[in-house]
Parts: structure tokens; sequence; C-alpha cells
């Protein structure tokens, strides 16, 4: 697993199923993380694999996303202090 796709495992975690795609690239923009691949296709790659789900709000175009249980238990093994975001968004 890429440094960016554990941080943005991360990002997704601490926003607990509300932060949208804005919310996630705000928290990377205030991170010194590879750029690339982009942010979205890293959410995208993370979903098919089975580690994140994307809801999108009824009559509306904003999204959030939220760790799933497999998701949640790479978090959790990966919690260490070079990994872990303090920062709010």
């Amino acid at each position: 697993m890429s440094e960016i796709e554990l941080i943005i495992l991360q990002l997704v975690s601490r926003g607990e199923g509300k932060y949208s795609w804005y919310e996630i690239a705000q928290g990377l923009s205030r991170l010194d993380v590879p750029r690339e691949p982009d942010m979205l296709s890293v959410l995208k790659k993370l979903e098919i694999e089975g580690l994140l789900t994307r809801r999108i709000e009824p009559d509306s175009p904003r999204d959030s996303w939220e760790l799933t249980g497999e998701g949640r238990k790479i978090v959790e093994s990966f919690i260490s202090p070079c990994y872990v975001i303090n920062n709010p968004i």
C-alpha cells in the first residue's frame, strides 16, 4: 500500500463518513505527500478494492466517503507516529 493510500484512508477515517472529496483534498494539501496518482484516482481505487464506500446525497452532487471494515483494519494496523495525522482540516 502506498503512502498516499494510507494517508487518504486515515483522512477518511477521521471524517467518520462525513468528508467529501473536497475535505479530503483540503487535508492532503496540508501534508507533504506525493501528488501522483491524483486523489480521486486513489479514492476510486480504494473503493474498488473494498476499503472505502462512497455515498452521494440525494438531489445533490455532494458525496461522502467512509471506511469499510477492511479499510478500518488497515488504518488500525498502520497507526504509527509517522502516519498519524493530527492537524484538523
